[in-house]
């Protein structure tokens, strides 16, 4: 009987802090989709500094940048805001964050997706496949991290457009 009571209290518990965390993940989605769209055009440089912690540490998608601190995220914000338009994130999966001991969900999000728009110098379209995350605590992104071809990405865009005579 004993462990019966027992097991019933840490079902119980258990369930109550899942509410929690999925509260928690809720308030977060909203922040971290309030950043996402910052890129978006009409870029907003200035909100997406909002949601951003002095002292985030970021996953950069960039060959050969690894972890990157406030200044090098602002510094990423402004390359993409500044030199593309027509900016969209499409076919978005939201989900939550899980932590990695108990698997259990600790409000941190997660989000596949599409990036697309064209370059400001050349005017080439670009199309890439991401996953982005986001630990977020008293409103602000405290971590996050960017996988796509960041790379493949820029250099197709910096590449010349085909001119009528090569198509």
């Amino acid at each position: 009987m004993r462990n019966l009571i027992l097991l019933s209290l840490i079902v119980v518990f258990s369930a109550c802090n899942q509410s929690d965390n999925l509260d928690l993940y809720n308030t977060n989605v909203a922040i971290a989709k309030k950043a996402m769209s910052c890129y978006e055009t009409p870029a907003d440089f200035e909100t997406f500094k909002s949601l951003v912690h002095e002292d985030v540490v970021h996953q950069s998608p960039m060959y050969g940048q690894g972890q990157i601190d406030y200044e090098g995220v602002l510094g990423q914000a402004k390359f993409y805001m500044g030199g593309f338009t027509n900016v969209k994130f499409t076919n978005a999966v939201w989900l939550p964050g899980v932590d990695t001991v108990n698997l259990q969900n600790n409000g941190s999000v997660r989000v596949y997706g599409t990036w697309s728009g064209e370059s400001i110098e050349t005017g080439n379209s670009f199309s890439v496949d991401s996953y982005h995350y986001f630990d977020i605590d008293g409103g602000k992104i405290v971590s996050s991290g960017d996988f796509f071809d960041a790379t493949g990405m820029v250099m197709a865009v910096s590449a010349p457009a085909p001119s009528e005579t090569e198509q």
